[in-house]
């Protein structure tokens, strides 16, 4: 097997990174029926999204590859803080769309991934890493050096989650 390397995503690993995430939402969603036409749909909007954030200064994609296959990877948003008087303001990191193939779990690739990703932020100086990890994920986080903080509180905006017991009246 060819050597590990760990960098951030270029735009020649675009498809390798729609059907990554593809098969994640598969994988944590079985129950869903996805169209040929809804996977068109996802695959352009997956591509202009990646097209955007790659190069960009707000998001990077690290990668795990092996030989020319991406075995993991992570997104990372980069948030910059409102200024406050007295001290100086570092921006923080949203990690979020943590992903190893099944087939390469176990191996620590993820943990490596995430440890490059550290280091990464903090030679840029960034205040901390933020995840919102599903349930299955806690664990590998908290082996990995990651603590639980403050709940943070969420309204959600789109129509079929909208609480009901609202009125605008």
């Amino acid at each position: 097997m060819s050597e590990l390397i760990m960098r951030t995503a270029s735009s020649d690993d675009i498809a390798q990174l729609a059907e990554m995430r593809y098969d994640y939402t598969l994988e944590d969603h079985p129950e869903l029926d996805i169209t040929d036409e809804q996977k068109m749909d996802y695959t352009d909007e997956m591509h202009e999204f990646l097209e955007e954030a790659i190069g960009s200064e707000h998001w990077v994609v690290w990668v795990a590859e092996y030989g020319s296959e991406i075995v993991a990877h992570a997104y990372l948003e980069l948030i910059r803080k409102v200024p406050r008087p007295g001290r100086t303001t570092q921006s923080f990191i949203y990690m979020t769309n943590v992903y190893t193939r099944p087939e390469h779990r176990g191996l620590g690739i993820g943990s490596r991934l995430t440890q490059v990703i550290e280091q990464w932020s903090r030679e840029l100086d960034h205040d901390f890493i933020m995840v919102w990890p599903s349930g299955r994920g806690e664990d590998f986080y908290a082996k990995n050096g990651y603590s639980a903080c403050s709940v943070p509180m969420e309204l959600k905006l789109t129509v079929d989650q909208a609480p009901t017991h609202r009125s605008l009246s």
